[in-house]
């Protein structure tokens, strides 16, 4: 039987979590809140005045030990929660997004549970711009080469045992170079076809990661200092200091996993040669 939950990490957003909490409660998911210490009582008062457990939700606030190490250490920290928990897979979800009604959260968990899932994301109408409108003529879970962190779920068990998010990438690629890691492992990211969602807000918007700094150049110095980190670490898959932050996911690919285009529904393969990679 799939077990697991989402794990949404937050930040100064209740009126985000109004909007979108009542789309996962459809879902019927646990929900985990991810928050800064200092927000604890907050949250529990917005799911207690919102009447969300007491109409049949599953709603946990869970307080970061550490405060203010950003969401690289957020994420960590979801993932080693649900370890101790003894969960499979979760999703992780940011706090600006929600589930479409048609789509099924519980079949993105299951098939996160399989082992050779690293992780698998979930979907938007975004994500057609970058194949041509391949994404939603497609069903079930493909491979990806590259877009899409906002939502998806990752296997426990996986994701731990090729060190988990690094929490000190705290302002931006967290995920980024937690899929890298992967395909280095043999273990390509994922998309479910038919699970999607839609965002609520824009880029930038009041809360979340915002709301850690002062203004937006600060913003910008930190986001450096974790772009930084990751082109250290993945020298030869991404752009250099001083230009636009870019990742190389083919080279990367091309390198790790020679036929990952076998395995590519968007280059005409199938993830099949990937499930049956080793079996022969």
């Amino acid at each position: 039987m799939t077990d697991g939950a989402i794990y949404i990490s937050t930040l100064s957003r209740p009126d985000n979590l109004r909007k979108v909490i009542p789309y996962w409660l459809e879902q019927e998911l646990p929900i985990r809140l991810v928050v800064e210490r200092r927000e604890f009582a907050l949250h529990n008062k917005l799911i207690k005045d919102e009447r969300w457990n007491s109409n049949g939700g599953n709603i946990t606030v869970i307080p970061l030990p550490l405060a203010s190490r950003g969401l690289g250490y957020s994420r960590w920290y979801c993932v080693t929660h649900a370890g101790q928990m003894k969960m499979k897979s979760i999703v992780l979800a940011d706090d600006d997004l929600y589930p479409r009604r048609e789509s099924d959260y519980w079949d993105l968990l299951e098939a996160a549970e399989h082992p050779k899932v690293l992780g698998i994301g979930a979907t938007c109408s975004l994500y057609d711009r970058f194949t041509s409108g391949a994404m939603s003529k497609l069903h079930g879970v493909i491979l990806c080469s590259g877009v899409g962190f906002q939502c998806y779920a990752v296997n426990v068990a996986t994701t731990l045992s090729i060190g988990n998010f690094d929490p000190n990438l705290s302002n931006y690629g967290e995920d980024l170079d937690l899929a890298m890691e992967g395909i280095s492992h043999g273990i390509p990211w994922m998309f479910h076809c038919d699970v999607k969602f839609n965002f609520t807000g824009k880029r930038h918007d009041p809360g979340g990661h915002s709301a850690r700094f002062k203004d937006q150049e600060a913003r910008a110095a930190a986001e450096q200092v974790s772009m930084n980190i990751v082109r250290e670490r993945w020298p030869d898959f991404t752009s250099g200091k001083g230009k636009k932050p870019r990742i190389f996911w083919k080279k990367l690919l091309d390198e790790c996993i020679p036929n990952w285009k076998e395995m590519s529904a968007l280059h005409g393969g199938s993830l099949d040669k990937y499930w049956q990679q080793g079996e022969e």
